[in-house]
């Protein structure tokens, strides 16, 4: 299954996503870029600096549309950086957002990673292991286990914030569909191992165009409420 490969172009034979690729996973054949699967990382570097904006993304927002059509009961988690992509104090929003779009239940993807903050802490007091590398980015976990398998003993077999999350809101309710938001699509590697209890994931990008879709520009709609408030306050303050 594929990730993250380019849309077929006219490559400008730049090779600036070869050049910039950290772990040497893009081929050029026949004038065009190819990641090569078994080695990327999901860093999405190369995209970042792809001239031609050739990305193309796994993108499952299609399907949770179909689900939701069904009837099908699904919960979201969404990763705590939609405070950097929205705002802080945009939570609020951001759920009745997910909700009119159908979801069932909305959730602080915190709550995982207060899970595995925990489980830090118990490794760090213990003190078994002199060097250990977090397994919390799923890009560092495949960087390890791609590139440096020797490193392997020193990476720690603790549950991302997205499964330790899964794990958690499955325990509540059997019969829902997790899907997990994200900054970025490297969580999407992880959805195919053995300890997984969510089904789907999609970027804050694709959720925005989600909302487009319906007519919900969330950064905008955020934006006007923080004016409203800071207007307000500056109001209050000259009374």
């Amino acid at each position: 299954m594929w990730i993250l490969r380019f849309k077929p172009v006219d490559c400008k034979n730049c090779y600036k996503c070869v050049r910039n690729c950290p772990v040497k996973a893009i081929r050029v054949k026949n004038h065009q870029a190819q990641i090569m699967q078994d080695a990327c990382i999901l860093c999405e570097k190369c995209t970042i600096v792809c001239p031609q904006h050739a990305k193309a993304e796994k993108n499952d927002v299609p399907s949770l549309k179909r689900m939701i059509a069904e009837g099908r009961e699904l919960v979201a988690s969404v990763n705590s950086a939609y405070i950097a992509k929205y705002g802080a104090g945009s939570f609020p929003s951001l759920r009745k957002a997910l909700l009119e779009l159908g979801f069932s239940d909305v959730r602080e993807g915190a709550e995982g990673a207060y899970l595995v903050k925990r489980e830090y802490e118990r490794l760090l007091e213990e003190g078994e292991k002199d060097v250990m590398i977090s397994s919390i980015c799923p890009s560092v976990v495949r960087l390890v286990k791609i590139h440096y398998p020797e490193l392997m003993d020193s990476l720690l077999s603790v549950l991302s914030p997205m499964q330790a999350h899964g794990k958690y809101l499955k325990e509540q309710n059997r019969e829902c569909t997790l899907v997990y938001i994200s900054p970025c699509i490297s969580p999407i590697a992880e959805l195919n191992e053995q300890i997984n209890d969510v089904s789907y994931v999609i970027s804050f990008d694709e959720l925005d165009d989600w909302l487009a879709e319906n007519g919900d520009n969330l950064k905008e709609k955020l934006a006007l409420e923080r004016k409203e408030k800071a207007e307000y306050a500056k109001k209050v303050g000259q009374l």
